[in-house]
């Protein structure tokens, strides 16, 4: 089981620019990720060779098509005890 912190990806990828440095893959037989476009400010589930966007969407939306293509409900969204922008009302 993985927890997900949506503020995790909001660093740029030095050599991907407009995406997040983070990235989360699946289950490996899924070959899939997510990740955060920057400019859009949408997250993105993306093959992991090709690069080709699969979804597109809030996190909520990705981590839910992500547990579905998986096949188990093992992905969910929380901020870690090390974030540095923990949760607060309203965010």
């Amino acid at each position: 089981m993985s927890r997900i912190c949506k503020h995790e990806f909001e660093q740029e990828d030095p050599f991907n620019k407009g995406y997040s440095l983070q990235e989360y893959d699946l289950y490996a037989k899924t070959g899939l990720a997510i990740r955060k476009n920057l400019k859009s400010n949408k997250f993105e589930l993306v093959n992991i060779k090709s690069k080709e966007v699969k979804y597109t969407g809030t996190l909520e939306k990705i981590v839910a098509i992500s547990n579905k293509l998986e096949g188990r409900e093992n992905t969910w969204i929380e901020c870690s005890a090390y974030c540095s922008r923990k949760k607060k009302a309203g965010d």
